[in-house]
This record gives structure tokens, sequence and C-alpha cells, in this order.
């Protein structure tokens, strides 16, 4: 075989390869172990195979767009940073156990110069998700209907089956021109993958749906549709929580929580009784917390333990330190990296957000797969922190974005030029 003849049938299987990664990556994530953070970690590994070949070759980063390149450094300055807060409050075996999940965010960028090189990627993701709203479904079946469990969680927990879910649901709905080959399977498959939402019982999904389906609604549905779309994610829900008795109590439970927590404040206690007002414990022990840290934070891995300093004091639930993470992204980020980490991590998250708004429509089709990729991952965050501290929700927050945000700038360029 000619070294031209190698090169070419090389190039034809790894793309094929990536390609196929890609697809799979949405199929299982929910139904087997590290399938995410597995096909990831290949993908990389890939990349930085890729990368060592074409810097070799003299190939710089230079051929990126500016926007790219925003993106790319406010990923690995987030990660700096990370570093530098772990190290200033003393690395332990903790922060070794979240280094795994946080280069995660300096790797992004040979997987970034990967994969803008395949520029039907979404295509591909997409595909693998009419696949994996099938899955999900079977999935929340065997959980409620065979083992009987309560809620729908797969193999880890419902907090990430109820969000994949809702993602995938999105993409489905904002696929629809995309996957004109299997269209007539879509309105199935989407409310199979809304099955799985309401089983799982995350409330966070819940709300996340919502506000994905009003940005879908609002910026992508055309003409007499829009409103009638519009009325269907107001209604839909609320029939929802009227019918489906799991839904109403934990949606039901969530005011009367909140309304008993702020109650037992007033009067000086610390109330953290159910699950609502444990984390409205920890979050005002994360603002305690940050205060006494606000430029580099606590460090990653040590919420806990600063918590439990605060708990020993007397001036917090003893229930607030029970857990590793304040569930709220946002507030997880301020104490354990401090503003900086904040400033960043807003930065990382809502950058491309703005890229995609401003140029919607100049590609509308990609344009609201990554708005509503960030849109949902960032409502997610609002009662879970696991979305960016955890490798199976950094995985899929950084491949998604990876492939959305540079198939559309790619796209847009040639829209432009």
């Amino acid at each position: 075989m000619m070294e031209s003849d190698k090169a070419s049938w090389l190039a034809v299987f790894k793309g094929r390869f990536v390609y196929g990664l890609v697809f799979l990556f949405p199929i299982a994530g929910v139904s087997v172990s590290h399938w995410f953070s597995g096909i990831f970690t290949v993908l990389v590994l890939v990349s930085l195979w890729d990368l060592l070949r074409t810097k070799l070759k003299g190939v710089t980063l230079a051929a990126l767009f500016r926007d790219e390149k925003i993106w790319l450094w406010l990923c690995a300055a987030f990660f700096v940073v990370t570093i530098a807060a772990a190290w200033v409050n003393g690395w332990e075996r903790a922060q070794n156990r979240t280094l795994g999940v946080d280069i995660r965010y300096l790797l992004v960028v040979p997987l970034f110069l990967m994969l803008r090189h395949y520029r039907y990627a979404w295509r591909y993701l997409l595909a693998g998700a009419v696949v994996a709203a099938a899955v999900l479904g079977g999935q929340a079946y065997y959980d409620i209907h065979v083992l009987g469990l309560a809620r729908a969680q797969g193999i880890y927990s419902p907090n990430l089956m109820g969000p994949v879910a809702a993602l995938v649901a999105v993409w489905l709905m904002a696929g629809w021109s995309s996957l004109r080959p299997v269209r007539w399977l879509l309105p199935g498959l989407i409310v199979t993958a809304l099955y799985a939402v309401v089983m799982s019982g995350s409330r966070g999904a819940y709300l996340g749906l919502v506000i994905m389906l009003l940005a879908w609604a609002v910026l992508y549905v055309k003409g007499r549709w829009k409103g009638l779309v519009l009325l269907l994610v107001f209604v839909v829900p609320l029939a929802i929580h009227h019918f489906v008795p799991s839904v109403q109590q934990r949606v039901s439970g969530v005011a009367d929580e909140i309304h008993q927590y702020f109650d037992e404040l007033e009067k000086g206690n610390h109330f953290a009784a159910g699950s609502t007002a444990v984390r409205l414990e920890m979050w005002r022990a994360g603002w305690l917390v940050f205060q006494d840290a606000p430029l580099l934070g606590v460090g990653p891995g040590n919420y806990d333990k600063a918590v439990q300093a605060l708990v020993d004091k007397g001036e917090v639930a003893v229930e607030a330190a029970h857990h590793s993470h304040a569930h709220n992204a946002y507030i997880d980020i301020m104490v354990s990296r401090g503003l900086l980490g904040l400033a960043l991590f807003m930065g990382m998250l809502f950058y491309p957000l703005y890229l995609f708004l401003k140029t919607f429509r100049q590609s509308p089709e990609t344009a609201i797969l990554g708005i509503l990729h960030i849109v949902g991952l960032a409502v997610f965050s609002l009662t879970d922190a696991s979305t960016f501290i955890k490798g199976n929700f950094v995985s899929i927050f950084l491949l998604g974005l990876t492939i959305f945000y540079s198939g559309h700038l790619t796209r847009v360029k040639q829209v432009v030029e």
C-alpha cells in the first residue's frame, strides 16, 4: 500500500470512528456505567494523537475563529483557577479525586481542535438522540414497573436521568428539520423521552425542560404555530402536575418546605427537614463560607469540610454538611473557586450563548441546538452542582457544546463568505 493510500485509509477510518462515537454518546449513558465519561475520554485520546501529528506538521491554533479561541481560553483559565484554588487551600486526597473531572476543562482544547473538522458531528449526535429516546423510555419503564422503584434512575440517579432525558427530548424537537428520514418516529420518541423525565421525578429536570421549551418556542417556532406551542408549554406541565400523583407530590412539597424553612429561620432556628429545606440551608451555608474566602474560595472538594466548621459553631443546621457540594452549581463554584472562578465559569457558560443568539438568523438550525444545550444545563444547575463537578455531566456539557459551537460557527462563517 502506497503512503498516500495508507494516509487516506487512516483518515477515512478515523472519521468513521469519531462519528460513530459521537452517535453512540447519548444512547446509553443512564444505563451503562461510565458510558458518557468513557466515550469522552476515548475522543480526547484520539484528539491528543491528532494534535501531536498536526503540531509536528507545523499546524498552529491560528486557524481557529476568534470566538472559538475566546471560549477555549475561558475553559483553560477556569481549569487553572481551579488548580490554584486547590493548591492555595492545601492539596489533599479530595483534590486528587476532583482532578480527574476538572482536567476535562483543559482537555476540551484538543477535543475542540479535532471535532471542529467534523462539520456533521451535530447530525450524528442528533441521530444518536433518536435511539437514546427509546432507551431512556425503556429504562424508565423498567425501573418503575419491573424493579418497582419510586423514581426512574437508571444506573446512577434520577438527577442524571431526568436532565439527560429532557435534553434528548428538546434536541429531537429542535432537530426536526434535520431528521427527515425518521421524522415519522419523532413524535413518539419525544413523548417517550418526556415520559422518562416525568418518571425520574427530578424537579430540576422539570424546570429545565419548561425553560428549554419556552426558549425553543420563542426563538425557533414560526407563524401561527408559535402561539399554539407556547400554550402547550404551559398547559402540558400543568396537566402532568394534575394527573401524575408523583409529580404533584414532589412539586407541591417544594412550596410547603420553602414556607416552613423561612418561618423557622425568622425564629432563629436552623431548619432542614426535607430536600428543599436542606438545599436552602446549604445555599445559606455556602454564602457564609464564601465571605471568608471570596477570591479563590475554599478549593474544590472542600465544601463539606468548610460547612462542618459552621455546623460546629452552631451557625447552620447539621444536615448542610452531609453533602459534598451545595446542590447549586453557581454557589458551589463561588464557594470552591471564589469570585475569580465564578467569573470564568459564567463566561465559559454564557459567552457561547451570546454568540448563538447574536448569529441566530445566519443558521437557526444549529444555533437553536446550542442555545437549548446551554439553557438546559444552566437551569439544571440551579438545583444541582453535579452539572459542572461530576464526570458524566461535565462530559455532556463539554462534548455537546464543542459539537454545537464549532458546527454553528463553521456554518456562520460559510454564510458570511
